[in-house]
């Protein structure tokens, strides 16, 4: 099957910085035309037109797009921003992100809402908006969304003495969990268009997440590189024709590793235990405890 992707255009968010930058750069050395969509900017102007710029200035082809994603104008201008610069879009990778290390007693609702709606309203709203072009021009497509394995579990300090709300909060976690059961429904609602949707699950040194050493959690191998650039290939080849068949997978990518996890939920591996009609409390008492321990 070809990988062949001069010609298709794709809206990457949060493309400014850390793992979304970096997959842009990736997707435009194979020729395809971008949008960089991206609210971030410091004293130098916005992230996003300095990936632009970069783009052009090795030969390619890129529009900038500095709009909050969390809202549905901005998540519906970048991706009109792929249309009306490109007349079509192929690929959506939704990167934009945000954190909130809070413990959770402390939250604010401000605070909460802040991550669930650059996470979950980002990702619905620049979905919804790409897949209804996708429908419209009837070639099928791309949705890439962003999980976390903190959906499921914490990540371990990352050096002694490190507060616990250096991890993942709740919130962030919550967030991530969402995205995860989006990936799944939306992945099989769309997969008779052509329209794969795949959940990334990466592990880089970004803004979010900062540092150098090894990661490794949930019986995962320590990371040998969190360099973003690892991941951004795995990301194009989710764009060839050869990942077609690919939809509604979770898949972790970091340094050398690609894992594609089991969905979660799934009877493999699972404790099962039935009884002919109604439990009692006692026989729950008796029966559960040794079967829910962890191990």
């Amino acid at each position: 099957m070809s990988t062949n992707l001069t010609g298709k255009v794709a809206v990457v968010t949060g493309g400014g910085r850390g793992i979304g930058r970096a997959i842009a750069l990736e997707l435009a050395s194979h020729g395809v035309q971008l949008v960089v969509g991206d609210l971030f900017r410091d004293d130098a102007g916005p992230a996003a037109e300095a990936v632009v710029a970069q783009i052009a200035a090795a030969g390619g082809k890129a529009v900038a797009a500095v709009e909050n994603v969390a809202t549905e104008p901005g998540a519906q201008a970048t991706v009109d921003a792929a249309l009306q610069a490109f007349g079509r879009i192929d690929m959506l990778v939704n990167c934009a992100g945000n954190n909130v290390r809070a413990p959770f007693a402390e939250m604010t609702t401000q605070q909460w809402d802040s991550v669930m709606d650059v996470h979950v309203k980002g990702h619905f709203f620049c979905s919804r908006a790409a897949v209804r072009a996708m429908l419209d021009a009837g070639r099928g497509g791309r949705i890439v969304t962003v999980a976390s394995r903190g959906a499921f579990f914490s990540l371990p300090p990352r050096s002694e003495g490190d507060p616990p709300h250096r991890l993942p909060s709740v919130v962030y976690s919550t967030a991530k969990a969402a995205i995860l059961g989006m990936t799944s429904t939306l992945a099989l609602e769309l997969a008779g268009a052509g329209i794969t949707v795949n959940a990334l699950i990466p592990s880089a040194d970004t803004q979010l997440f900062p540092g150098k050493g090894a990661r490794g959690s949930g019986g995962m191998p320590p990371t040998l590189d969190l360099d973003p650039s690892f991941i951004a290939p795995f990301v194009a080849f989710l764009a060839t024709d050869a990942a077609a068949g690919i939809t509604g997978r979770f898949v972790y990518v970091t340094g050398g590793d690609v894992c594609f996890f089991p969905q979660p939920l799934q009877l493999a591996g699972a404790k099962f235990i039935r009884k002919p009609g109604r439990w009692t409390v006692e026989e729950l008492a008796a029966t559960i405890p040794p079967i829910a321990a962890v191990g």
